[in-house]
């Protein structure tokens, strides 16, 4: 009696063994590693770091420098997608070496338009005109500057009894800094910014 029951747990045993193994033989065949490369349609080229998944999954890769791709895990009558920017995406079905060939595409946008304002203005800098009737009338035998003295933000001044000794200043800043040209020559002196008015 106890040998009839021990055998037929030993069959059970080995009946369920058997289903187990063949349970994991049918799960392993049921995977497969996919191989192959994507290349641009036109030029054969390889397409680098495009991305290679089994739809439905997270489950993928991307192509080396080769555009070589592998992998693993890939259920039996799986799709595979292969996209990257610039390329229409291209879906195969799974098997052990799959190759993309992916067509240049051109992805459309929306117009995109800049606009800009900025207050309005007359001019962008402030200037004065003064007129040969004007310079007659404030100059006199004074220096240059002189005749700028109503100007505003202007301040000149005659420093000595000699020509040429007058000093202008605009907006606080000395004529070192404020520079004279005639005809759009500079007139100021390289060495240290002055302006000798005695010169004209």
């Amino acid at each position: 009696m106890n040998l009839t029951k021990e055998k037929h747990m030993n069959r059970s045993k080995r009946i369920l063994a058997s289903l187990l193994i063949f349970s994991l033989t049918s799960f392993l065949s049921a995977q497969m590693t996919v191989s192959g490369t994507v290349t641009d349609a036109a030029t054969g080229s390889a397409l680098a770091g495009a991305n290679v998944v089994v739809d439905g999954t997270n489950n993928g890769a991307a192509a080396n420098a080769s555009g070589a791709f592998t992998i693993s895990n890939v259920p039996n009558g799986a799709t595979l997608t292969a996209s990257m920017i610039g390329y229409a995406d291209a879906s195969m079905a799974a098997a052990s070496t799959v190759n993309f060939r992916l067509s240049a595409s051109s992805i459309e946008m929306s117009g995109l338009e800049v606009l800009a304002s900025r207050a309005d203005e007359k001019t962008p800098v402030a200037y004065t005109n003064v007129t040969k009737a004007d310079l007659e009338a404030r100059l006199g035998s004074q220096d240059i500057p002189m005749a700028l003295n109503t100007t505003p933000s202007v301040y000149a001044t005659q420093q000595g009894g000699g020509a040429g000794d007058a000093r202008i200043n605009v907006r606080g800043f000395n004529q070192r800094n404020v520079a004279v040209m005639i005809n759009g020559v500079p007139q100021n002196d390289m060495e240290n910014g002055w302006v000798y008015w005695s010169n004209w």
